[in-house]
């Protein structure tokens, strides 16, 4: 029991003291098991809806902590985003980084972590069919958009925002 517990970092052995109960790594716990290969689609599904809760939810963590050189960043990563980012979807290495980065803008390590860990989730998800490809795209607020909302909304409008965003993927999730 007492190595098992020491695997999952609950506890830890300690010279002269013999075990002691730390303060575990949640996420680093979780990653173990989160293994896009040996995890079925209905999990590969909710943990994709899990990270699109998420960044709805950060609004006003993100507001909070928001500075003027985090716009500023993300103004750049979105500089290079196709003109019709309005009406397709994404490419990943666009959604990585401008999602990355509201992560990043949290402050919340635990969210950051979590965020790494669920990357090889997203880009299989997003390449393997889970998601049923064939929806005619609506339009929905880019990265760019979203950006405008940091600089001159409210946490209600980014909500609101990034909510339109991620409209096409919780249509593809939820298609019959």
């Amino acid at each position: 029991a007492i190595t098992r517990l020491r695997t999952m970092g609950i506890v830890e052995s300690k010279k002269k003291k013999g075990s002691v109960i730390t303060s575990p790594d949640i996420v680093g716990i979780m990653s173990k098991s989160m293994n896009p290969y040996i995890l079925d689609e209905d999990t590969l599904r909710e943990i994709f809806e899990l990270r699109l809760v998420l960044e709805i939810g950060m609004a006003d963590l993100i507001f909070q902590k928001i500075t003027q050189k985090d716009i500023d960043e993300l103004k750049e990563i979105v500089k290079n985003e196709p003109s019709s980012s309005e009406s397709h979807l994404f490419n990943i290495e666009h959604e990585i980084n401008f999602h990355g980065k509201l992560y990043e803008i949290t402050g919340n390590k635990t969210l950051k972590s979590f965020q790494k860990m669920l990357l090889p989730i997203f880009d299989y998800v997003h390449n393997s069919g889970l998601l049923k490809k064939d929806l005619p795209q609506k339009k929905f607020v880019s990265h760019k958009g979203l950006v405008d909302i940091l600089e001159n909304g409210s946490p209600e409008l980014f909500r609101n925002g990034m909510r339109n965003h991620l409209e096409n993927h919780f249509a593809r999730l939820f298609a019959d």
